[in-house]
């Protein structure tokens, strides 16, 4: 509901920067030096759970780094029961998969997930699915999310399947965040500009 788009708001500010990027970060840095897939996996589910600790003695959210420290703990026993770094990833990889075939659901029974998300944001779209201009800004909404989706794993799954552990790794940082900040702000410029249509009309 904003006037202005804020890149911090919507990545979590520095805090979930640090959140989302310093386990696979530190998965393929020590991976690389060390090509022990035990250090690595363990070491970066270590870091998790210590994000995950502070955020409960702080009594702050715990919601994105509990399914981190569960994304990454299945990563870790699958890497370390195979031997194979590239392994770790899988986690990340199907819930790609999941989040492409839920907004592809949504889409088929048109009700997309973005308007769904952004009624419950701010009320004064609450009447959405009743408003066929409504409902199309955010059916491109959610296609744009479909599009996000869709790239990781175009990108990402050669990269598991042929074992390319630090590519992979820096792949999904870059497909991380940054890719949905952008996404995120395409979103709210859409949204906006329909506040302003109907407040014109």
């Amino acid at each position: 509901q904003e006037e202005e788009f804020s890149v911090a708001d919507a990545i979590g500010g520095p805090r979930g920067i640090i959140e989302s990027v310093l386990p696979t970060l530190l998965f393929v840095v020590l991976f690389v030096s060390t090509r022990s897939v035990m250090i690595a996996a363990v070491t970066a589910t270590a870091v998790v759970a210590v994000l995950l600790i502070a955020r409960l003695v702080q009594r702050q959210s715990i919601g994105t780094v509990l399914g981190g420290l569960v994304g990454a703990a299945l990563g870790a026993v699958l890497a370390i029961r195979s031997g194979e770094g590239s392994d770790f990833y899988w986690p990340g990889i199907v819930t790609n998969a999941v989040a492409l075939l839920v907004l592809l659901i949504s889409l088929a029974l048109r009700r997309p997930l973005v308007g769904l998300v952004v009624a419950l944001l701010d009320p004064r779209v609450k009447d959405w699915a009743e408003d066929p201009e409504a409902r199309r800004v955010y059916t491109r909404a959610t296609l744009l999310f479909v599009l996000l989706y869709a790239a990781k794993l175009a990108v990402q799954v050669p990269l598991l399947l042929t074992g390319q552990v630090a590519a992979l790794g820096a792949a999904k940082i870059a497909m991380g965040l940054p890719a949905f900040a952008v996404i995120v702000y395409l979103v709210w410029l859409m949204h906006r500009g329909l506040l302003a249509r109907r407040e014109r009309g």
